[in-house]
């Protein structure tokens, strides 16, 4: 019985021990990541909370090398505190199985939700752009 506690205790560290620092500014750092990597966003408009998950806000991009042009989406939602983003993050990440079909990172307040479909060459830039600016 103990060693099942002490697994279900390692299991939960192992689960959360790559999630970014929880603070604001998440919008910003995601539009500054979008610039560093070359990229613009061609549109960007508000969603609505997700109540039963816990957001406060969100916002949808569209970012692609020029506009129009072939476009990535990429969903920003907002939390309250670090518990909520990261029970969101698991949740997103279980959405996005195979690993092709999108990524989820944490970025201060925030989820980041980097949809499969779109251009790859922009996803995998934007993300490299995102982990500069802290996203795990």
């Amino acid at each position: 019985m103990l060693a099942a506690l002490l697994a279900a205790l390692a299991l939960v560290q192992w689960a959360g021990r790559d999630r970014a620092d929880f603070g604001p500014g998440s919008r910003d750092a995601v539009e500054q990541a979008v610039t560093a990597a070359g990229l613009r966003i061609c549109a960007a408009t508000d969603v609505p909370p997700d109540r039963s998950g816990g957001s406060l806000d969100g916002r949808a991009y569209e970012v692609a090398d020029a506009c129009p042009g072939e476009a990535a989406t990429v969903v920003v939602d907002r939390y309250a505190s670090a518990g909520a983003r990261d029970a969101a993050a698991r949740r997103f990440e279980s959405l996005v199985r195979p690993r092709s079909s999108g990524a989820v990172l944490t970025l201060d307040d925030a989820t980041v939700l980097l949809h499969g479909t779109g251009d790859g060459a922009v996803r995998r830039r934007l993300t490299a752009a995102l982990r500069d600016q802290g996203a795990r």
